[in-house]
């Protein structure tokens, strides 16, 4: 697979990025989830010991990765509900959504901190 730093970058390119993967989740399992998208030009699966998996997939027609980021952000996918939107921002480093130290975008909660001042 080619790197993805060489090509052009946006949301028209058809790649998206796909986050919050089960540990022992294969390149096979990601082809199984979007091939009915339409044909998978590129993958790349980041499986790194202690981190959560995470993948790039590129599909030919950017209107199938719109149509892949709809239906399956927010899959249940075994005990993981999957993350699939396109890449936010790239690093000067093969292309890579910042986030965290070396891994996926950070995860966003439902869970706020409020702060005030009681004297």
């Amino acid at each position: 697979m080619s790197g993805w730093a060489d090509e052009r970058r946006g949301e028209g390119d058809g790649r998206i990025y796909v986050g919050n993967l089960p540990t022992d989740v294969r390149e096979k399992d990601l082809e199984d989830l979007f091939y009915k998208y339409g044909r998978i030009r590129e993958m790349e699966l980041k499986n790194r010991h202690g981190l959560v998996p995470f993948a790039f997939v590129r599909l030919e027609d950017p209107r199938d990765a719109e149509d892949a980021i709809y239906g399956r952000n927010g899959y249940d996918y075994g005990q993981c509900r999957l993350r699939v939107e396109f890449p936010r921002t790239y690093g000067g480093r093969g292309g890579w959504p910042r986030g965290g130290r070396n891994g996926p975008p950070t995860r966003r909660s439902d869970f706020r901190v409020l702060v005030s001042e009681n004297y």
